[in-house]
């Protein structure tokens, strides 16, 4: 089965209907309340593998390490994970939550659609709501689930000459694959040894590569690490939850792909949830649109989630939207303001890494348009009301009957936004003796000083937010999946 199958079939079985059957009373939203790093949000988890992405300083890390305490499971198999565990009080501090802070955590249940609740909220001088939960074994992989030995002062590097071994046991042939595959080397062997060295012991990662045999003292980090990792996931009972800080440290790109690869193959092979944080380009681009959550902070200091971001969108987010990685062709100027608009009203997380190109007319347009997409870049044309263009060609128009500037200046909220403070000039006798629609802004600006930029701005606005967003949906669905990335 190919890797595109299996993106496609783990989305299929989180849908609602078989979502309990699959995997169980698996996590389907989280609302956080009253945190430091996160004192608002609500996040709904569209897939059974997630990546928190955003800019640093944004909650991945709050939200990741509080989704790990969504569960109660056998303290056997892996540490119970709290609140208190991640979000100490101490003299250094004192407040990391409000007093009422809370985390409401929603699961699937056997009912489509009747979703259990459950709340963790602090009481007093502890966190209570733990009882209700659900059983599951969680595992947080954070970045010191492994560091090499000698950084360690590891008694394995120090103690060398004096170590016992004891016996080794095997990692299964399924981990020991996949861990080749992501590094893209060949193990012939690999196991964890016992070493015993004055009384104390530890298990040790060893590996058979061409021949030599070598433990995980002359491992890298990135094998190191992930080595430790491929082996809980494929050891863990199954429905497990793992939460992974940054999986693609220490690793070049084409591991990060391999990877993600692999994790969304281990989730639907055997009924994880998983959920990373990750601000790599390469992971990012493996996962369907539905796994891609970008956390953003609002000036306020909410934390916002934003699920189904392209990986290009991500990426201009993370950037500082300093590439442009997607284009609109319109005719001109006025267009280009009244699809940003329309964009920001309706779809925000479109403009990121947008650029436009003015063509002057439909037919130089749909010309750009086919130059651009032969070059294999991301590209679609909006014509204007009048064209009538069904986005055959990666061309579509914009809602309406008439040229653009006819459809906004003859609006009624137009005229009443003009007529009223700080202009309260009549369009209709202002636009009468027009030359013709394109010079609609520029006489307006005329008569109440004001650059014909500004006009356009506030008047496709305020036409854009007096019509129902549903007008909008087909160019913006039409735009939505030209630029969606290739799954």
């Amino acid at each position: 089965m190919s890797f595109d199958d299996t993106r496609r079939r783990l989305a299929k079985r989180f849908k609602p209907q078989a979502r309990y059957a699959n995997f169980g009373p698996i996590l389907e939203r989280v609302e956080v309340s009253g945190f430091r790093g996160v004192p608002d949000l609500d996040m709904t988890i569209e897939s059974p593998v997630i990546a928190l992405s955003g800019l640093n300083g944004t909650g991945k890390s709050t939200v990741a390490q509080l989704l790990v305490c969504a569960y109660r499971g056998d303290r056997s198999i892996a540490p119970r994970h709290y609140v208190k565990d991640y979000f100490p009080v101490s003299v250094l501090d004192p407040r990391p939550f409000t007093d009422d802070a809370r985390v409401v955590f929603q699961y699937a249940t056997d009912i489509p659609g009747a979703s259990q609740q459950v709340t963790v909220s602090r009481a007093a001088v502890e966190w209570s709501g733990y009882k209700r939960q659900p059983e599951r074994t969680s595992f947080y992989v954070g970045m010191t689930t492994f560091l090499p030995k000698v950084e360690r002062r590891d008694f394995s590097v120090y103690g060398g000459a004096r170590l016992t071994l004891g016996s080794s046991s095997p990692v299964s042939d399924q981990a020991r694959r996949a861990m080749q595959t992501i590094i893209g080397v060949p193990y012939e062997e690999a196991d964890f040894t016992r070493v015993m060295f004055v009384g104390r012991e530890l298990d040790l990662a060893m590996v058979t590569r061409g021949g030599q045999r070598y433990s995980e003292n002359h491992m890298g980090f990135g094998e190191g690490r992930m080595f430790y990792l491929v082996n809980l996931l494929e050891s863990a009972p199954s429905a497990s939850l793992f939460v992974i800080e940054e999986p693609e440290t220490s690793l070049h790109g084409d591991a990060q792909v391999r990877l993600a690869q692999y994790l969304v193959e281990v989730a639907y092979r055997r009924k994880h949830q998983i959920v990373m944080t990750t601000h790599s380009a390469a992971i990012l681009d493996q996962l369907s649109r539905e796994s891609v959550v970008y956390l953003r902070r609002e000036p306020s200091g909410e934390v916002s989630a934003t699920v189904g971001l392209s990986t290009y969108q991500v990426d201009s987010y993370l950037h500082n939207h300093a590439r442009s990685a997607a284009t609109i062709c319109v005719e001109d100027g006025f267009a280009e303001v009244l699809v940003v608009e329309m964009l920001r009203h309706c779809a925000p997380d479109l403009l990121a890494g947008l650029s436009f190109l003015h063509s002057g007319d439909p037919a130089s347009l749909k010309a750009a348009v086919g130059i651009l997409a032969g070059a294999g870049l991301r590209v679609v044309g909006v014509t204007d009301t009048d064209m009538q263009d069904d986005g055959r060609d990666g061309v579509m128009s914009l809602p309406g009957s008439s040229a653009p500037e006819v459809e906004v200046f003859e609006s009624q909220a137009v005229r009443d936004l003009f007529a009223a403070e700080p202009y309260r000039i009549d369009v209709a006798q202002t636009l009468a003796s027009a030359a013709d629609h394109h010079s609609y802004p520029d006489a307006i600006a005329a008569v109440v000083s004001s650059p014909p930029e500004s006009i356009s701005t506030e008047a496709c606005r305020a036409f854009i937010q007096s019509v129902p967003t549903t007008e909008f949906d087909e160019v913006i669905t039409f735009i939505r999946s030209t630029f969606a990335d290739r799954h």
